[in-house]
């Protein structure tokens, strides 16, 4: 690879599908993509339960509703910025601003600091 701004190659080059699926970072936000599938998923199936005693639905989380949105929201979340920043990945050599370069890569970092911490 061409030497250019924040890892990427210079600007205004093909788009090569091969080489985006072999670097490290679109790989674990695939994976990453998919365990957040697998958060909100289970959550929503089995995180409600019925008494039997009563009609209303209860979270298995210490019957505590907030666990359970906790853990909807943060999947849904995780799995909403996993395909922003994959779209972004597509588009990022095509990007010929180091400015906007610059951007697209400290704003990645601060969402996965972000998510990180919460």
């Amino acid at each position: 690879m061409e030497g250019g701004a924040y890892g990427a190659g210079k600007a205004g080059g093909a788009f090569d599908p091969y080489t985006l699926v072999r670097q490290p970072h679109t790989i674990l936000r695939v994976v990453s993509w998919v365990f957040s599938i697998v958060v909100f998923g289970s959550i929503v199936n089995e995180g409600y339960l019925n008494s039997p005693s009563d009609s209303k639905e209860f979270c298995i989380y210490n019957h505590n509703p907030n666990a359970c949105g906790y853990g909807v929201t943060v999947g849904v979340l995780a799995f909403l910025t996993c395909l922003l920043y994959l779209a972004l990945d597509v588009y990022f050599p095509q990007i010929s601003s180091v400015k906007d370069r610059k951007k697209a890569v400290l704003s990645d970092i601060g969402v996965s600091a972000w998510e990180t911490c919460s």
